[in-house]
């Protein structure tokens, strides 16, 4: 058999963001957070109509990038995973960003505070990442909670919970959890696999997935290394500009032009404005106004 990778955007979002295919996203949200995920249903889910109309242009995908791959409620709590390739700047803050997002997305104020406050729920968000982003040991898997380090103690209630899997790291805490870094990595599943993830292995099979699928499939592969080259160039300008010192007043110039192309590519990936401002240097007006002329191309 011939799959295709299991890391494409269209095929993440095949496997674990449809309905149809929903046990398989409930055994992985198990594997992981250990928790029933009663009444679980995608939020945002999958279909090639829909997600063609995402990825119309390279603009398009660029926004894509930038937000949840997987969006699904529960009858408790909420859930987001994202799948993350490469290290960008500022992953953290994005990390943290989109599920906080979710969490005070729910507050509404009906007749007082307290009816908004009753709709917030618990948050889970795994993060399934392409590279090794804690460097101190080998240990895939990591969940942050509300903590006091100080007195050793976690909050009352679990509202937040903040997960991070490294597909490239060693040590993990469960036979399943390497069965997913196995079916990640396109490495062979184990008999003892469970059946859901045989399940998932299924779909992406070449043979299940339609011409239409696999065209859209190879346009993202296209769009990831145009994506690439440009982040790539971006940040070699950036370093360049760096080293540069004692130039002509013209050369000044050249530098904000740079830097107003670097700023342009970091809006359309949707990075925030005090973050663009920090990186290049320009003010926040400029930023802005960027932005205003994007927004109306």
């Amino acid at each position: 058999m011939k799959y295709v990778n299991p890391t494409n955007d269209l095929a993440f979002k095949k496997v674990l963001g449809s309905n149809e295919n929903i046990h398989i996203l409930a055994g992985f949200i198990r594997d992981f957070f250990f928790i029933d995920p009663d009444g679980l249903t995608v939020e945002n889910p999958y279909s090639i109509k829909a997600y063609k109309e995402q990825l119309k242009d390279e603009k398009a995908f660029r926004m894509r990038l930038t937000i949840s791959d997987i969006a699904a409620i529960m009858s408790f709590s909420d859930y987001r995973s994202e799948l993350q390739v490469r290290k960008e700047n500022h992953f953290d803050e994005r990390s943290i960003y989109y599920p906080l997002d979710k969490f005070v997305g729910r507050y509404k104020v009906v007749k007082d505070e307290a009816s908004g406050y009753a709709r917030l729920r618990p948050i889970y968000a795994l993060n399934i990442l392409g590279f090794n982003h804690f460097e101190e040991d080998e240990d895939a898997l990591r969940v942050f909670q509300l903590y006091d380090p100080v007195r050793n103690k976690q909050f009352p209630k679990k509202l937040l919970n903040l997960g991070y899997f490294e597909l490239l790291k060693a040590n993990v805490e469960t036979e399943n959890q390497r069965h997913w870094q196995n079916y990640f990595m396109q490495r062979p599943l184990s008999n003892n696999a469970p059946d859901y993830i045989y399940d998932a292995l299924h779909i992406i099979d070449r043979a299940n997935i339609n011409e239409e699928e696999l065209k859209m499939m190879a346009h993202v592969e296209y769009l990831q290394s145009i994506y690439d080259n440009q982040i790539s160039y971006a940040k070699d300008e950036a370093r360049k500009e760096g080293h540069k010192e004692g130039h002509k007043e013209g050369h000044k110039e050249g530098r904000e032009e740079r830097n107003i192309e670097i700023a342009i590519k970091m809006l359309r990936r949707g990075t925030l404005i005090d973050v663009i401002v920090e990186d290049t240097g320009l003010d926040e007006a400029t930023v802005r106004k960027l932005r205003n002329e994007l927004g109306n191309e």
